[in-house]
């Protein structure tokens, strides 16, 4: 894999950034799901779930599924919101990527299967 990776957050800010996921994954009407990407839906349908069901295993998410973050979004240019994770469903590799929307929303912009070996930054 030739892509450079970012540098790591330190791990305290991604055990920070877990709560304050979780947090918000208590009120189902803060959560939002991006538009109906096809890898999304896809891999929503191999593994039997709903976009509502993500939740359930984005809240299992530590600091040990950390991927890379807090990026900035490349699409709105906002600042330090973006952050990646990836676990493991059902023998199927899922890459998780969130977004902080105004101060206490969260946008789950992906939840597909891994295009690509995970690398891990803890």
């Amino acid at each position: 894999m030739n892509e450079k990776l970012p540098p790591p957050a330190d791990v305290t800010k991604v055990k920070q950034e877990l709560i304050r996921i979780k947090m918000l994954l208590e009120h189902s009407e803060r959560i939002h799901f991006a538009g109906e990407r096809k890898k999304n839906l896809d891999t929503l349908a191999k593994l039997g779930i709903t976009p509502v069901g993500c939740i359930t295993y984005i809240n299992d998410l530590t600091y040990r599924n950390y991927l890379s973050g807090p990026l900035d979004d490349r699409d709105t240019h906002e600042p330090e919101c973006v952050w990646e994770f990836g676990t493991t469903i059902r023998g199927m590799d899922i890459y998780i990527k969130v977004k902080h929307i105004e101060e206490d929303n969260l946008l789950v912009l992906s939840f597909h299967e891994a295009e690509r070996p995970f690398v891990f930054r803890f």
